[in-house]
């Protein structure tokens, strides 16, 4: 596996030991079709493959020694296939520095962990400065796309960090324990789409004003509302919410809304078995008595520029029946899907929508039976 030192380096002396034998391989096998491809497309090629296996490309042939170095894309994953977690660190340290000091530029940045052959959770709790490190660079090599993903390991904290990228497009995050600083985007202006899931979201703000695309998919918000302002936001889903229902600002550009709360949401009644509706009960009230925002529209006045809404929630999940108090006009509302908790408590919430939605053109109801 790669050292420190500059990889080609590395690579030299496995060149050499194929010596006299190498046209003759090359004459029996036929001629390297794949060498004959246009630049670009080679580097395409390269942006596909984990880190340590386009690097290794650099002994194939002499116009191959520097091809990984302008490739377009950088994946940081396949560690099963290092013996310990310090020549990988070292590995990916080298790595980005000499990219950094490449004029090419980068535009994707990848980085995948999980379990490998060596204690994987050891280098998780060892050396996460080194991640933060890598997360830092990524962002120092004014990427436009970055993908941070701990997939089967627990959540990794992401560090204190404002992120400053001026070209960042799209950034996914996939078991991260996201902050405030992280998921304040002010720094980003040209942030198009965030993708999180199974994310804990432990901030009291999620902040763009470019954002136009947000994805959420098994995300939880265990501290407290998480307050959501994205004033560009044209489509939005929430895909099994968990936790606190975060609070939706404002969204003039909104055109699409999926959201579906789960189980365990903190707007959850079970009041001696009975289900009040609409957080007004004893149980409610001592959810509700620790927000700020108990008094007012939690989620639907955010969605009130929609054009296309679907709502689903877990029975006895009421943050939308709530909402129903200060029941916003839907003015722009055409297509609406709803799930069964529309018609509890007499059909109030289903009459509602229909009395505050004038341009409504198509009603869904997706009812179970049980």
């Amino acid at each position: 596996m790669p050292r420190r030192e500059d990889a080609h380096h590395m690579f030299d002396g496995m060149r050499l030991k194929r010596g006299k034998n190498s046209e003759a391989s090359t004459a029996w096998s036929g001629a390297d079709r794949i060498s004959g491809l246009p630049e670009g497309v080679l580097h395409h090629v390269l942006s596909l493959l984990p880190a340590h296996d386009a690097v290794r490309t650099c002994v194939l042939a002499r116009r191959w020694r520097h091809l990984w170095r302008s490739a377009p894309g950088i994946r940081i994953t396949g560690v099963k296939g290092w013996r310990d977690a310090d020549r990988f660190v070292a590995f990916v340290d080298r790595l980005l520095s000499l990219r950094r000091g490449h004029a090419a530029p980068v535009e994707s940045c990848r980085m995948k962990f999980a379990a490998g052959d060596f204690d994987f959770d050891y280098f998780l709790l060892a050396e996460k400065q080194h991640v933060s490190h890598w997360i830092k660079e990524a962002v120092r090599l004014d990427v436009r796309v970055l993908q941070l993903s701990f997939a089967e390991l627990e959540s990794f904290c992401l560090p204190d960090l404002h992120l400053v990228c001026q070209h960042l497009v799209r950034l996914e995050l996939s078991c991260v324990d996201a902050n405030d600083s992280i998921l304040d985007f002010s720094g980003c202006p040209a942030l198009v789409a965030l993708r999180m899931k199974y994310c804990f979201i432990n901030a009291d703000k999620l902040f763009s004003a470019s954002l136009k695309q947000l994805r959420m998919i098994d995300c939880e918000f265990p501290r407290n509302r998480t307050r959501i302002s994205l004033p560009s936001l044209i489509s939005l889903e929430l895909t099994r919410c968990h936790g606190w229902t975060p609070l939706l600002e404002c969204t003039p550009s909104l055109e699409t809304a999926i959201v579906s709360l789960a189980r365990d949401s903190e707007d959850y009644c079970a009041n001696n078995g009975t289900i009040c509706g609409d957080g007004s009960c004893e149980s409610c009230q001592y959810h509700y008595g620790f927000d700020d925002n108990r008094n007012n529209c939690v989620f639907l006045k955010g969605l009130s520029e929609a054009t296309h809404v679907e709502l689903s929630a877990y029975h006895g999940v009421f943050v939308f029946n709530r909402d129903l108090k200060w029941c916003p006009t839907f003015t722009k509302l055409k297509t609406l899907l709803l799930h069964e908790w529309c018609v509890a408590a007499d059909n109030n919430a289903l009459i509602c929508f229909l009395q505050h939605s004038p341009a409504l053109e198509k009603l869904t109801l997706r009812l179970y039976m049980v």
